[in-house]
């Protein structure tokens, strides 16, 4: 081993740290530092000395090496990047994720105790079952793909430990609601009022999710056949989808071009800013400005995706809509998830009972 080689391995302690960290070599030849998580200097050597010896174990006799959460996190993510749309969100849950559990956690001892101090801490904070699972899902997913991709043999102890989720109908809004919602987009800041009130009618008449209009190109749109085509890449189910468009939606689409026009007329995407600070870039999120609208409308709590639950709803109850064609339009892979957001109003209800063949007395 050469001088150099000596002089960067060891403990140091890094600028706002209070702990000591570890610099060896992997078995790779690749240079790694690690947080000890002890502020003792000798339990620090003690393990730097262990990771050593792992090092050696895995270049002599093969045994699985330590691999830490941090390591797995980045090695899924770099490696799934190219090929996940969610990888946005995989970030996200990865964070909250990484909020619980200790810096350098390793992934080797990971045990069923860990999942479950975890779902305890989660659930104390008030989060639904449905988004703890989602968590955790993501986990297991990153610790089978490591296996597959990487050939590490990490544990699984995320198996088995998922929890009963509650079905609750999704938020949904009432046309009254919606009305509301569009006269308040109007009463926003400029700049925002420019596409806030065509996003809500697009949403609404299109039953596309947010994300895919925020990320819906010029030149997915077919004016001349009334049509938006979304590709693979442009879907949460990985499918093409033929977004036909009604008065309500083209009329929408052209303000929105008349808009690119008077600013950018080589904009690329549907969405682009028109204010001076992000003028000419693309519209990525519109949840607080969408959330202000709806606090102006006065309605209950409200996120984007509100439209989409809203107009699948309108579209499954309007007379003479298949049920199956709705779930084209909205893209999904089976009519169980279109069910999922059907809301009946009480009044639908007792119409419902009201239209029943007049068989027997009173």
């Amino acid at each position: 081993m050469s001088k150099q080689r000596k002089k960067r391995e060891g403990l140091k302690r890094r600028s706002g740290s209070k702990y000591w960290w570890a610099s060896f070599t992997d078995a790779s030849g690749k240079r790694v530092q690690r947080s000890t998580r002890t502020t003792s200097k000798s339990e620090a050597l003690s393990l730097l000395n262990s990771w050593k010896t792992q090092v050696w174990n895995q270049e002599a006799r093969g045994i699985e090496p330590d691999r830490t959460f941090e390591q797995l996190v980045v090695a899924y993510l770099n490696g799934t990047k190219d090929e996940k749309r969610s990888s946005d969100t995989d970030v996200m849950r990865f964070r909250v994720l990484a909020a619980f559990f200790p810096e350098g956690l390793v992934m080797n001892t990971l045990s069923a105790t860990d999942i479950t101090s975890y779902v305890g801490h989660r659930q104390s904070h008030g989060v639904t079952n449905k988004t703890i699972n989602k968590e955790l899902s993501l986990l297991s997913v990153a610790i089978r793909w490591s296996k597959k991709r990487l050939g590490w043999d990490l544990p699984n102890p995320v198996l088995g430990h998922r929890l009963p989720e509650v079905n609750e109908e999704a938020r949904c809004l009432t046309i009254d609601e919606f009305s509301r919602l569009l006269t308040a987009t109007k009463a926003t800041k400029p700049h925002t009022a420019g596409y806030l009130y065509d996003f809500c009618i697009l949403g609404f008449h299109t039953m596309m999710r947010p994300g895919e209009m925020l990320a819906l190109e010029w030149a997915r749109v077919d004016f001349d056949r009334k049509e938006v085509l979304l590709g693979i890449e442009d879907t949460k189910g990985k499918a093409k989808r033929l977004v036909p468009l009604n008065d309500h939606a083209y009329a929408a689409l052209l303000r929105l071009r008349r808009r690119c026009d008077n600013h950018f007329k080589d904009a690329q995407f549907v969405f682009t800013h028109t204010s001076p600070r992000l003028f000419g870039e693309r519209i990525k999120s519109v949840s607080k400005v969408f959330e202000t609208a709806v606090q102006k409308a006065g309605i209950p709590h409200a996120t984007p995706h509100v439209l989409r639950h809203t107009a699948i709803t309108e579209g499954v109850h309007a007379e003479g809509v298949s049920i199956v064609d709705v779930s084209h339009i909205a893209g999904h892979k089976d009519l169980k998830t279109t069910m999922g957001y059907i809301h009946s109003a009480p009044e639908r209800l007792h119409q419902a009972v009201a239209n029943l063949p007049a068989v027997g007395g009173s």
